[in-house]
């Protein structure tokens, strides 16, 4: 007998099913808190949205402060439940009680560190519960391709993970570039400050402008890893061209 899907484990039903009621009121509030935010205390400019796909995409931007998933949430005109985040499950998934507290306002989706190069958690159980997410009703994912937040005005190098998971899920990249989440809520600060909020939405990328499609499954390993990286490059020069149009 063959092993049970990722997809049948009632932990991440809220992943693959409609929610409850009640984890879709407290999203709901917690949405309209963020837009009363950005409508009248951190006034929140939108420059692009007709970039954004009809489908489903991957946002992906410079990562300045904790508020900048919220930024892209009314940025896209979704609703908050709309968008799903890649967390550590080791981390927000060892206790029920996490899980209950972080679905209250997030829809996380587990992803397992490496150790010694192997994740305890398969890849391929992550990639089909994003799969599965994004699915109903054309959801979306929001990734940070630097990994952790940086400087105002400073792009760190990115990583392969967003290129990856758009190739892999076949949805496009939509790049977008914050500017004053740093100040509106700095690093160390619990408070929100009063500050004027930007949100630059890019053109996407599209994973069929990357790879071969006459390849098919035959593509190899070495042309897939070529592929990922030429989209993780173009992602990157794409963003921190914006950043040096802004900043200078």
């Amino acid at each position: 007998m063959g092993q049970p899907s990722v997809l049948d484990n009632p932990k991440y039903s809220y992943l693959v099913n409609v929610q409850p009621l009640f984890f879709r009121f407290w999203k709901k509030l917690f949405d309209i808190y963020c837009r009363f935010v950005f409508l009248w205390y951190a006034p929140l400019k939108i420059i692009g949205r007709e970039n954004l796909p009809d489908n489903s995409y991957i946002f992906s931007c410079n990562h300045n402060s904790h508020m900048d998933v919220a930024i892209l949430s009314v940025a896209s005109g979704k609703g908050f439940n709309n968008f799903g985040m890649l967390a550590a499950k080791d981390y927000w998934f060892d206790s029920w009680i996490k899980r209950f507290v972080v679905n209250i306002v997030m829809n996380l989706i587990p992803i397992d560190r490496k150790v010694d190069g192997v994740r305890a958690f398969p890849i391929e159980d992550t990639l089909a519960l994003c799969r599965s997410f994004m699915d109903q009703g054309k959801k979306n994912l929001i990734m940070f391709p630097e990994g952790t937040r940086g400087e105002p005005g400073v792009i760190l190098p990115f990583r392969k993970g967003v290129a990856n998971f758009a190739i892999h899920l076949g949805v496009p990249i939509v790049p977008a570039f914050i500017v004053g989440s740093d100040k509106a809520w700095p690093k160390g600060k619990i408070f929100i400050r009063p500050k004027f909020i930007y949100a630059h939405i890019l053109e996407p990328l599209y994973p069929k402008d990357f790879i071969d499609d006459s390849l098919n499954e035959s593509m190899s390993d070495e042309e897939l890893d070529n592929s990922i990286e030429h989209m993780t490059l173009e992602l990157e020069k794409r963003i921190r061209e914006k950043g040096k149009e802004l900043y200078g």
